[in-house]
């Protein structure tokens, strides 16, 4: 026959975790209340050790497995059924306001046989979180997100814009200079010219003047 044993918890209706731990046997079933308000999340961390004579201590034992259940007393509805290790995690959620029973229940065997002369100390932390609002502040923060993103790529886009103009500027800044080097240059060679003209035309003047002369 399944043992139960009935503690009784009321807590706040804020954030609190809620660490105890206490001792079962084979089939043995350890059963707390909870007053929940309505929409609210628990969540808890358990974890299973059987007392080893050999040893004089608790170990783990992966054998070992826990049944956890949650009931809304008032709705008359189970709201978890959770089967699992000799240590893990579960949530539920409250549908309603009011009282609400967590079970936990350890099984298991030990050198092939039932757990029905071991001793298994269940150490639970468990938590009471928020109001689960439908996930209405997960989408809220992903739209923040999602408007400072928008807000960088505009920045970005911006800085974008502003580069391609540098660029740009930068291109006519150096067409407009390579324009005025090859204009120089261009200046400079007619002025070669205009000087080697003149050095020309003052030589040939000269010489036609030293021959009038009869001085060549």
């Amino acid at each position: 026959m399944l043992r139960s044993t009935l503690l009784v918890a009321v807590v706040a209706l804020a954030n609190l975790t809620n660490g105890l731990h206490f001792y079962l046997r084979d089939g043995e079933q350890q059963c707390f209340l909870e007053e929940l308000p309505k929409g609210f999340i628990v969540t808890g961390h358990y974890k299973t050790e059987e007392w080893r004579e050999s040893d004089a201590r608790y170990v783990e034992n992966p054998a070992i497995g826990v049944t956890i259940t949650a009931d809304d007393n008032d709705a008359s509805h189970r709201v978890m059924n959770q089967k699992g290790g000799h240590q893990g995690k579960f949530s539920f959620t409250a549908a309603s306001a009011g009282q609400h029973t967590i079970c936990v229940q350890a099984q298991g065997a030990q050198g092939g046989g039932w757990l029905s002369s071991s001793v298994v100390r269940f150490t639970l932390d468990m938590g009471l979180g928020e109001a689960d609002d439908g996930g209405r502040a997960a989408i809220e923060k992903i739209k923040d997100i999602a408007q400072k993103i928008n807000i960088l790529n505009a920045q970005l886009e911006e800085i974008r814009t502003e580069q391609k103009y540098q660029l740009e500027r930068e291109k006519e800044f150096e067409g407009a200079t390579a324009s005025i080097k090859r204009r120089v240059l261009y200046w400079a060679f007619i002025q070669l010219g205009i000087v080697g003209a003149v050095c020309y035309w003052q030589l040939h003047h000269l010489r036609r003047f030293f021959e009038a002369k009869k001085l060549v």
